[in-house]
C-alpha cells in the first residue's frame, strides 16, 4: 500500500467522523459557536462529510479526478481552520490538527496531480 493511499483513507475517515460529530456533538456545537461559525455548523459538517466521501469515491476506477478536487478543497478548508484557531487564540496544541490536515490534503493534492 502506498503512502498516498494511506493518507487518502486516513483523511477520508477523519473528515467523515468529524463531519458527523459536527451534527451531533454538544462539544462541537459549542466550538462552532466559540469560533463564530454557529450558523455555518451544519453546512461545514456537510462539507466535511462530503469531502471524506469524495476522497473515498475518488478511489474508484474512473473517479480519480475527484481526489484532486476534493483534496484541494479540503486543503483550503483546513487552512481556513488554522487561521480560525489563530484568530480564536487557541493553544498551539489545539491548532496542530488543523495544520496536520492541511499538510495531509496538500500532499494528497500534489501527489494526485502527477
Amino acid at each position: 500500500m502506498n503512502l498516498t493511499l494511506i493518507l487518502i483513507v486516513f483523511s477520508a475517515v477523519s473528515f467523515i467522523f468529524y463531519g458527523l460529530n459536527s451534527f451531533y456533538s454538544k462539544r462541537m456545537v459549542s466550538e462552532y459557536s466559540r469560533w463564530g461559525y454557529d450558523k455555518l455548523r451544519v453546512f461545514l459538517g456537510w462539507c466535511q462529510l462530503l469531502g471524506g466521501l469524495g476522497l473515498l469515491i475518488g478511489l474508484l476506477p474512473g473517479f480519480s479526478l475527484l481526489i484532486s478536487v476534493t483534496s484541494f478543497l479540503l486543503t483550503i478548508m483546513m487552512l481556513t481552520a488554522v487561521f480560525t484557531r489563530i484568530k480564536s487564540k487557541d493553544k498551539l496544541l489545539y491548532t496542530l490538527p488543523s495544520v496536520l490536515y492541511t499538510i495531509i490534503n496538500a500532499v494528497i493534492f500534489y501527489n494526485t496531480l502527477f
